[in-house]
């Protein structure tokens, strides 16, 4: 049987011709980390796809998600132009055993970072990683705002990641005991709701136009707003609530 071949996605194109103009020692956006640790980061998170889907694929035990501490050393260890290359083998090779699975088994779904995810859905987790590190590399461009404002990517952040994308934001929420209902809303498209409701947070997508308080944004600058980024340019994020709400947002989306 012939697999159907998945082709590199224009996020992951994307990354990689910025890294070919980025230095390898640039400060990210990324707290923390260079260009060269951010691409260590994705080259990391690819083999770790495979590591799990190899043994799927064969009818094994798939094995325990490694945390970034555990998986991510050796590639940092790399000089930069192995690493880069790196990259563009392991998103490759990790790219050739998911199209395996999802031809053997669409729905296909395995242990992940002790949770289940569908295999089919670490394309777009994987290309929100490559436009949002991408950003975190360049900065604000008419290419990344592309890219960040496809909306299938902020779709699935909230879809996937509604939880755990407020997580950390949870321990800065300087009134961890209100609850709160706010829209982050982006022209036509639906909103995106921060909702924190009996002591526990979550991002929502809102299909409806209910009168909530909202902060109004740009598609571009809601993703990467939602991932704990905050945009370079001034005047993507407009503010339609007060100051105590507004800086409780901000909080609360300060990146997991």
């Amino acid at each position: 049987m012939t697999t159907t071949a998945i082709a590199r996605s224009r996020e992951a194109a994307a990354f990689l011709d910025a890294r070919r103009h980025t230095a390898p020692d640039a400060v990210s956006a990324c707290v923390g980390w260079t260009a060269h640790e951010v691409t260590a980061h994705l080259a990391a998170a690819a083999a770790e796809v495979t590591r799990h889907l190899e043994p799927y694929l064969a009818g094994e035990p798939v094995p325990p998600t490694r945390t970034f501490e555990e998986r991510e050393p050796p590639y940092r260890a790399m000089d930069d132009a192995t690493l880069c290359r790196r990259l563009e083998i392991e998103e490759e090779r990790m790219r050739s055993v998911l199209a395996q699975v999802l031809d053997q088994e669409p729905d296909a779904v395995i242990p992940w970072t002790g949770r289940h995810m569908a295999v089919a859905k670490f394309l777009p987790h994987l290309r929100n990683e490559f436009a949002l590190h991408r950003w975190d590399v360049v900065g604000d461009d008419d290419a990344g705002d592309e890219l960040l404002a496809q909306p299938e990517l902020t779709e699935h952040a909230v879809a996937v990641l509604g939880a755990i994308l407020v997580r950390r934001g949870r321990e800065r929420d300087p009134a961890p005991d209100q609850d709160l209902h706010v829209r982050l809303r982006a022209g036509a498209a639906p909103d995106v709701r921060l909702v924190v409701e009996a002591g526990r947070a979550r991002l929502e997508l809102a299909r409806d136009r209910a009168d909530e308080p909202y902060v109004e944004l740009d598609p571009a600058a809601r993703t990467l707003l939602i991932w704990g980024r905050r945009p370079d340019r001034r005047g993507r994020f407009r503010s339609h609530v007060d100051q105590p709400t507004l800086g409780r947002l901000l909080a609360l989306l300060s990146g997991y």
